[in-house]
């Protein structure tokens, strides 16, 4: 039995990778994972059982795609300069390196917690990732680059990759000035205009829009969530994938686009059930666009993301 599970799993991953229309060499494959945190409970897992558990079962996943992005809901530094909010974070800058070593290649910062540690540790954070290889995003020194994508890119693909936070952010003036970095912290109607300048300057480049929205543990999206897709589609994105709630909410499509509104944790401590089942995205391009796109379920036990077998795929 155990066997059959094994070549079970192993043969989900392998169709979700490969396109039978395309080959690896004229492809770039895009994975997606959730909230990341590495403080609290998380922390304690790691000084007992290290990062190579957490990441573990997850890993060959991430490392098979081109890129691999997470939303990274802590800052990573050694120096403790808190901001006054209710929850603060703060992770070692070793977790980088344990990040790079599990495959992911660009992190998210575009959320209401990369400010934990005040402004040196958001640009510790980015100087840490940098160092291991890992690529930031939403982040900018300057106002004109918050709203520039990062371009990935794969022999002759190019995927660019916008990265927003709408939601409040507690105690932190977000907009960049001299000497002072910032993230992407903006409306989605703000957003929208500057994937549209880019769809427009750029037509035949997929955009894929990495958002921090919604309301924490609801199992449906808001109003405004969907009114902000709606207003992104239009815009010209090429797939939206939204976190923040902590848990799964539905996923649809909007015209030819598709619609991740939350797709859960991916490295976290949180004890509900619904918050320990989560997605991975999937996005397969070529140089014509997307040309697929797929829902991992992952399971997290232990602060431990894993392939789900038993949770129903969603559509």
């Amino acid at each position: 039995m155990l066997l059959i599970i094994l070549f079970t799993r192993k043969l989900i991953l392998f169709f979700l990778f490969v396109s039978v229309s395309a080959t690896a060499a004229d492809t770039l494959t895009m994975v997606l994972g959730g909230d990341v945190l590495f403080d609290r409970g998380v922390r304690s897992v790691v000084e007992s059982q290290g990062y190579d558990y957490v990441f573990g079962d997850i890993s060959a996943t991430l490392r098979r795609a081109d890129a691999a992005i997470v939303n990274l809901e802590c800052p990573l530094t050694m120096r403790s300069r808190r901001v006054y909010k209710k929850y603060i974070f703060r992770a070692d800058t070793v977790a980088a390196a344990a990040m790079h070593k599990a495959g992911i290649t660009h992190a998210a910062m575009a959320n209401n917690h990369s400010m934990d540690q005040g402004l040196q540790g958001l640009i510790d954070t980015h100087e840490c990732l940098l160092q291991n290889g890992i690529t930031s995003l939403g982040y900018a020194t300057d106002s004109d680059s918050l709203m520039v994508p990062a371009i990935i890119r794969n022999g002759g693909v190019e995927v660019a990759v916008f990265n927003a936070v709408t939601i409040p952010i507690e105690n932190w003036f977000a907009s960049p000035g001299p000497h002072k970095p910032a993230v992407c912290y903006t409306s989605a109607d703000t957003l929208a205009a500057a994937v549209r300048r880019y769809h427009n300057a750029h037509p035949t480049v997929p955009v894929v829009v990495f958002i921090h929205w919604g309301k924490e543990f609801s199992d449906s999206p808001t109003l405004q969530q969907r009114i902000d897709a709606a207003v992104l589609a239009r815009a010209g994105a090429t797939a939206i994938v939204g976190q923040h709630p902590h848990v799964v909410q539905t996923q649809t499509m909007l015209g030819r686009v598709p619609v991740w509104y939350s797709i859960g944790n991916f490295v976290f401590d949180q004890k509900s059930r619904k918050c320990n089942e989560a997605q991975l995205v999937v996005l397969r391009f070529t140089a014509e666009g997307m040309i697929g796109h797929d829902t991992l379920p992952i399971s997290i036990v232990n602060c431990r993301p894993t392939v789900s077998l038993s949770s129903q795929r969603p559509r």
